[in-house]
């Protein structure tokens, strides 16, 4: 028997029907994992209503096909050998799957219906939610998309304490995820904010160094969760620091003010108004990651996961249309004064 290795990207390409090129079906798992949770061949055949010989056969069968022992049997006693352990760990992930695909699939032959809930922090931009709710709950009127207001460093706590079945993270705190499946969006660019007179406001690109000497601005981390973490993560000196503000807005007026520079994601900058130059940087990209349990995902996700791809790639060319061809020019940005 000569075993498929894929990943699961690797499934691209690949006639699936070809690593199910075994003998075994359905019923020789089933059948197995009954004995494996009573380690009773009696009370298995029972609960699986089949007769106690014909029980013992398909397990035979299935032992035969592996080639080894799932069982060791005595007069008193059964349990499982070292290949019965694996093989019982590994198949329960597979009939965790299978019912969530049959699940899945009755759902959309009845008109889907149940509750999404997605963990959302408006201040993590670029991240098309509201459309794709939209689109998604279009196509299956009988589906709620449930909104979940969380900062982004909790939401992989929060989908571990199932409060929320989908969150987001960028790659700097993609570590708060491990054991979560992350699903790749898009890779946002980070923009220096200058003053519009400033020195460098005409340049078309800016490394790091030639910001060193330059007096920075930041943004309280309680108020903007995750900014701290970002700046730590992608300078690569020392900076000074002018002044901590509480919001974006307030970031851009103290800009306007000559008191300091600002760093953020282009998605995250809305508008573009006079005032400010938004330059591009050397900086590497900030990836964007949709995240969800490894098991257990609810049904829902995949076609939501579809409608947020399709929202990402309709909208990638309207991202910031102004930022396309005014690299290094002035922009406005309509900040309010109080």
């Amino acid at each position: 028997m000569t075993a498929r290795v894929c990943q699961t990207d690797g499934l691209r390409g690949v006639f699936v029907a070809d690593i199910l090129q075994y003998p075994m079906e359905l019923r020789h798992i089933r059948y197995f994992l009954g004995v494996a949770e009573t380690l009773n061949f009696s009370q298995a055949a029972q609960r699986l209503h089949v007769t106690q010989p014909a029980l013992s056969r398909q397990i035979r069968e299935l032992e035969d096909e592996l080639g080894g022992r799932l069982f060791q049997r005595t007069t008193t006693k059964v349990s499982l050998t070292e290949m019965g352990h694996y093989f019982r760990q590994q198949t329960q992930k597979l009939a965790m799957q299978l019912d969530i695909a049959v699940t899945g699939a009755q759902q959309l032959a009845k008109g889907a219906s149940g509750i999404l809930r997605v963990g959302c922090d408006w201040r993590l931009g670029g991240i098309p939610i509201a459309t794709a709710a939209k689109q998604f709950t279009e196509s299956s009127p009988r589906i709620t998309v449930q909104f979940i207001e969380k900062p982004t460093q909790d939401h992989a706590a929060a989908i571990r304490e199932h409060m929320i079945d989908l969150g987001f993270v960028p790659s700097f705190l993609l570590g708060t995820a491990r054991g979560l499946e992350p699903h790749h969006l898009f890779a946002g660019k980070m923009k220096v904010i200058l003053p519009s007179g400033h020195r460098l406001a005409g340049r078309p690109r800016l490394t790091l160094p030639e910001l060193k000497r330059e007096r920075w601005l930041t943004l309280d981390t309680k108020s903007v969760p995750g900014y701290g973490p970002m700046m730590a993560h992608i300078l690569r000196f020392r900076p000074s620091f002018s002044l901590t503000t509480t919001s974006l807005r307030g970031l851009i007026a103290n800009v306007i003010a000559g008191h300091g520079i600002g760093l953020v994601p282009e998605t995250a900058l809305g508008s573009a108004s006079e005032g400010v130059a938004v330059v591009d940087t050397d900086v590497t990209p900030i990836d964007v990651f949709a995240i969800f349990p490894k098991d257990g995902a609810s049904p829902l996700l995949p076609a939501f996961l579809d409608a947020l791809d399709q929202a990402l790639a309709a909208g990638r060319a309207n991202f910031l249309p102004e930022a396309a061809d005014d690299r290094g020019k002035t922009r406005t940005i309509k900040v309010d004064r109080d």
